[in-house]
């Protein structure tokens, strides 16, 4: 009786566990479509606000509610090499737009594109983000745009403009490839190539991911265009990317030099570095039909579920010692495995991970960038990225199981609760404390959404069959019968075995006998297309995070200790885990650090064997630092008088700060910090504002002494030294390190003892030492400032014709003025005449004038500049307080300088270009005589396109060029009564103008100016004889002798 009861109860009691469990996991098709409908109108409020507050620029800043364009905002490091100015976000959008359906908008959308999308800016932009993103959008957009005109949806004017625009980029990308491994340099410069900058020296290394993710774009460019030159070049990377596998593990490292094909760095893995290289090695299968690449990835993927994969985790190894963990952290990229898995039909393992990263994200909102093996978070960061979303995509396809629905109603819930803001949607900047970031990147519209979107459709109401259709790492939409075409020149190897002997390694056997070498079929099949299969999976490590991070837990591993390549000595928690270890940290005569280690000191035994581990993993990291490469050097050249840039010291770079390798060279004059090892409030800040401060190394972090320097107001640093036998000479360079912060943006350089030394010796002897921070030095380069200025300099200075105007000027002051305006004698006289009148306030005003332009590219302040023929046309502006000012210099070389020193313009480093030229236009209808002018329309839009040209660094058309000429030769300006320098006409009440034809029609125009407040020139565009020296801290190059 009591046993046919319990069989009973037993019964009833799974019933309902059934019921409960479908009833949680379970979504009406009104849910779906209402969840499809929420995750569109998500798309809509983030593409909506890129459109209205950023368009054309590259990506939205949802905070600022504005574009960001390339070199208008404090630079973020690598992650601006994604940006060129080419309307990336829009390009990256094609294809969901497409997919989502909205056909209407993705028309408007490709007619954007081609009217706006230039790829020919002076820009250095990475190799891979441009492939992926750029060249993959394009061929994406063209793809759908083909697809709608075929199947007359929209798109009848279509002619393959998107094609033509990708194989530009394709063209634009190529130089990158050709290195003597054929593996791609990660930098080009769009309009140059590797020919500026000395871009293929500075950039040898690269990602493995970086090198093998342009199969896909390639291949597929090469297809659509019928050139196989693309294709070809990606097969080549390919081939000797695989060539340099370890040869007993089949893993590859994350960095691999471009020229040797050295290995850089070991770490194997399938996160950040090597991710997409994997997922392209199987999708080039399934995309091009060559099945030498589905065995490379078999080989692979045998190699890393053997050595990374820990249950559901999956760790670094090294790719020499695959037994050994390289870190004990996992980053968010490696979320797209998962998804990878499906394709390759290994769905198992791919749930473990997922329900491993889902209950990551239950108890963080989002995925962490990074978190340690026992689920603490290490880098906070969450761009809102898609990787997640892709793999629970792939599965809920493979399954059908609707748990995976409830998974991305969380990710919808969590990205409207905690990232949405009224422009769009931030990316969070700490997981933990929930703070945004003023970034929105092109990959959430390309990526995210469109994923999210998918999940919640159904096949039959998409207007795009995507089962047509390969993802590519940017979920761009490449055909699959691509496969059915081959324009290399080179066979493919489609073979009719499953493998050849001769493709890449040993013949393998019938795969009904070799069953774990080939991919495993679908359980959905398997289990009759009953969702229980992943379920009893999840089950298996149902709290499992839970579980890991509870204290009190039976089953809680130890935490791993600490690796020597994820130490950071100013960690205090790191510094504590050594301590435990038993090392101790003491400090070198010289002021390097050392490691003693002790197992007497150690809290435990365990603790002194992982002491003796660590220690020799330290060892071998300083020994592969010092056989790797000496860091490149950066220069601290003398540039001010008498030197006039003989002087140049090799000087160590930064792993932080502003990045002189890629950006201007900083220009200023030298100053003595107090206490000079800058590890206290600095006492002399007065003295180093606008300056570049000197310190001496030692008694606290590099970081700690630059946020000293750049709080006193210096543009710089330089730190020399402490221990008195160190020269470059016989001393390694080295990269001072940073905290893992971004908060320093001023340079900092490093000079040993013997070199800095003689840095002091020139600032004792002339206290107005000016120096160069750059790259590499500059050739025959002269300062002048108001100290070193000679008398014929003087003589030079007077016979420019200079007017200025001011909005809100001071009230007037009489000047006398006779004779020839013309002659030296006169103009000096005029020009001390009314110095000695100017009130205090114009003195202030005219001091802020040269401050502005002395200020360079801070963060109080912003410049650009550009040329057209004689016109020169400069915009300096800031956030200090001042009045705006227009400055007409009319050049004896011909040349006409228009200067405008904007003042209280933005908080912001680069100002929006609609509040410079508000601001410009201001200034000319209020103190010049553009009123009286007629074309002002013509006139306007001429000066915003010129506007466009110098904050963009892009050419502009003809008509603009000669309509700007027009202008600068009848603008006039009205009464004014400070001038800087120059003449008046006290005849007519305005400034004296110069009539440019009255000049020699010979003189040259074609020298061409980059930077106005650094403004050297090169050998080949000399000055002019009478070329003039007009501002203090401005650089020319010296007149040489055989005038060349």
């Amino acid at each position: 009786m009591t046993n046919k009861w319990t069989g009973k109860l037993v019964g009833i009691t799974m019933v309902i566990l059934v019921y409960e469990d479908s009833a949680v996991h379970s979504m009406s098709d009104s849910q779906k479509r209402e969840m499809k409908e929420t995750v569109e109108e998500m798309f809509n409020h983030a593409y909506g606000s890129y459109m209205k507050y950023a368009f054309p620029a590259d990506e939205l800043m949802p905070l600022s509610c504005k574009g960001r364009y390339r070199g208008t905002e404090p630079s973020r490091g690598d992650v601006d090499d994604t940006l060129g100015n080419f309307t990336l976000t829009l390009i990256d959008t094609l294809d969901t737009l497409a997919v989502l359906g909205q056909v209407e908008k993705f028309e408007t959308a490709v007619k954007l594109v081609i009217d706006y999308a230039r790829f020919d800016s002076d820009i250095i932009v990475s190799v891979f983000e441009t492939n992926i993103r750029v060249l993959g959008g394009l061929l994406g957009g063209h793809v759908m745009a083909a697809y709608f005109k075929r199947k007359r949806r929209a798109m009848e004017w279509y002619n393959g403009e998107l094609l033509v625009m990708a194989k530009e980029v394709g063209y634009r990308l190529l130089p990158a490839l050709n290195t003597t491994t054929g593996i791609p340099y990660p930098r080009i410069n769009l309009k140059y190539g590797m020919e500026k900058d000395n871009l293929a020296q500075r950039h040898k290394d690269t990602c493995t991911a970086c090198a093998g993710t342009m199969i896909l774009e390639f291949a597929a460019l090469s297809r659509l265009t019928g050139d196989p030159v693309f294709e070809e070049k990606a097969h080549k990377v390919m081939d000797y990317l695989w060539q340099q596998r370890h040869s007993s593990s089949d893993l590859l490292g994350t960095v691999i030099n471009v020229h040797s094909g050295d290995w850089i760095r070991r770490e194997a893995g399938v996160g950040a570095g090597t991710d997409s290289y994997y997922e392209y090695v199987l999708k080039a299968y399934v995309l091009l039909g060559d099945e030498k690449y589905l065995y490379r990835f078999d080989r692979h993927y045998n190699s890393i579920m053997k050595y990374m994969s820990k249950g559901p985790m999956l760790v670094d190894v090294h790719m020499h010692k695959p037994t050994s963990s390289a870190r004990h952290f996992m980053d968010a990229l490696l979320a797209f495995w998962p998804g990878l898995q499906v394709l390759k039909g290994d769905i198992s393992p791919a749930i473990k991970t997922h329900e491993m990263l889902y209950q990551v994200i239950q108890r963080h909102n989002f995925l962490p960038e990074a978190f340690t093996t026992d689920f603490k978070v290490h880098w906070g960061q969450h761009p809102l990225r898609p990787e997640f979303v892709e793999s629970t995509y792939f599965l809920y396809k493979a399954t059908h199981d609707p748990h995976y629905l409830q998974v991305g109603r969380l990710i919808v819930e969590n990205l409207n609760k905690h990232a949405r803001v009224p422009c769009g949607f931030a990316a969070i900047k700490d997981v933990v404390t929930g703070k945004h970031e003023d970034q929105l990147d092109s990959f959430v519209l390309a990526e995210t959404f469109k994923y999210l979107y998918l999940l919640f459709s159904e096949e039959r109401d998409l207007v795009v069959p995507v089962n047509e259709y390969i993802f590519t790492t940017e979920a761009h939409l490449l055909p699959l019968t691509l496969s059915l075409v081959n324009s290399s020149t080179i066979e493919t190897k489609v073979k009719t075995m499953l493998y050849d002997v001769d493709l890449d390694g040993p013949l393998l056997l019938d795969p009904e006998e070799n069953s774990d070498q080939q991919t495993c079929p679908n359980p959905l099949h398997l289990n009759k297309g009953t969702t229980s299969y992943a379920f009893d999976i999840r089950t298996e490590l149902k709290d499992y995070v839970n579980n890991v991070l509870s204290p009190g837990d039976s089953c809680v591993r130890p935490s791993p200790r600490l690796h020597a390549a994820d130490f950071v000595i100013s960690n205090k928690e790191h510094q504590e885990l050594i301590n435990r270890m038993g090392i101790k940290i003491s400090t070198m005569s010289d002021g390097r650090l050392q490691l003693l280690h002790s197992a007497g000191s150690a809290a435990s035994k365990q603790d002194a064997e992982e002491g003796i581990e660590f220690m020799k993993e330290m060892i071998e990291l300083s020994q592969n630092a010092q056989h790797d490469h000496q860091q490149e050097p950066m220069t601290v050249q003398f540039v001010s008088n008498p030197f006039h840039g003989s002087v140049s010291l090799k000087a160590g770079p930064a792993q932080f700060g502003y990045n002189l390798k890629v950006n201007p060279p900083i220009l200023g004059q030298v100053a003595i910090v107090t206490p000079y090892d800058a590890c206290h409030t600095i006492q002399n800040p007065r003295d180093l504002e606008g300056k570049i401060g000197v310190i001496e190394r030692g008694s606290c972090m590099f970081m700690d002494k630059a946020r000293r320097l750049q709080a006193a107001g210096a543009i710089g640093g330089i730190v020399i030294d402490n221990n008195k036998e160190s020269t470059v000479e016989s001393s390694l360079l080295f990269a001072m390190s940073g905290d893992g912060q971004s908060d320093v943006v001023i340079p900092i350089v490093f000079l040993f003892y013997k070199e800095g030394q003689r840095l002091l010796d020139a600032a004792y002897e002339y206290p107005d030492l000016e120096v160069l921070l750059t790259y590499t030095a500059k050739s025959d380069v002269v300062v002048n400032t108001a100290n070193s200025e000679n008398v014929e300099q003087k003589k030079e200075v007077s016979e420019e014709i200079l007017s200025t105007v001011r909005l809100e000027a001071p009230p007037s002051t009489e000047s006398s003025q006779g004779g020839s305006s013309h002659s030296d004698e006169a103009a000096e006289s005029s020009h001390n005449n009314e110095s000695a009148e100017l009130n205090t306030h114009a003195t202030k005003h005219v001091q802020s004038v040269e401050a502005l332009e002395s200020l360079g590219k801070t963060t109080d302040a912003y410049s650009c500049s550009t040329q057209y023929g004689p016109v020169f046309l400069s915009v300096f502006a800031t956030t200090l307080p001042g009045e705006n000012t227009l400055t007409i210099m009319r050049n004896m070389d011909n040349t006409v300088d228009l200067r405008f020193h904007l003042f209280q313009v933005t908080e912001n480093r680069k100002p929006e270009i609609n509040t410079l030229y508000v601001d410009i236009v201001e200034i000319l209808r209020h103190r010049t005589n553009f009123l009286m002018l007629e074309k002002q329309e013509e006139y306007l839009i001429a000066l915003a396109r010129m506007l466009e040209a110098a904050i963009f660094q892009v050419d502009m058309s003809h008509d603009t060029g000669q309509n700007m000429l027009k202008l600068t030769g009848l603008l006039q300006v009205e009464e004014d009564s400070i001038i800087i320098s120059g003449h008046k006409d006290v005849t007519n009440g305005a400034s004296n103008l110069y009539n440019l034809q009255n000049k020699d029609k010979n003189q040259s125009f074609t020298c061409k100016r980059t930077n106005p407040l650094l403004k050297y020139r090169e050998r080949h565009c000399p000055l002019q004889k009478n070329s003039l020296v007009t501002k203090v801290g401005s650089i020319r190059h010296k007149q040489a002798s055989d005038g060349v």
